[in-house]
């Protein structure tokens, strides 16, 4: 199900790092359909002003080279998917890109 960004305010926690798939290996998550390495991209997301942290899995080629934790991000593409298997359930997000927020365009200038 997509996401409402507009509503959100989302800050880069920590760089983004790749996504392991098996930690005894060190095996690197792919993405099934592209064959892309993924990274998990965890983020401080805050609406209504209460925040809340969240991993965003993200593939290769979406990620933005120069972020730096502590700086407002955007997820364009967001979504959420719930899950549920054996040992629990819960719900993953995955974002098409993460790259620097764009600043609020002032008096309608940008």
């Amino acid at each position: 199900m997509p996401l409402k960004t507009e509503v959100m305010t989302l800050m880069l926690i920590q760089a983004p790092e790749k996504k392991v798939k098996n930690r005894e290996t060190g095996e690197v998550a792919v993405d099934k359909q592209s064959g892309k390495v993924q990274f998990n991209v965890n983020v401080a997301v805050v609406v209504d002003g209460r925040p809340d942290a969240v991993t965003v899995v993200v593939t290769e080629d979406g990620v933005q080279p120069d972020l730096v934790p502590g700086m407002a991000v955007a997820l364009p593409g967001l979504v959420a998917t719930p899950w549920e298997n054996d040992f629990g359930h819960g719900i993953s997000f995955k974002a098409t890109a993460v790259m620097a927020a764009q600043a609020p365009a002032e008096n309608g200038k940008g």
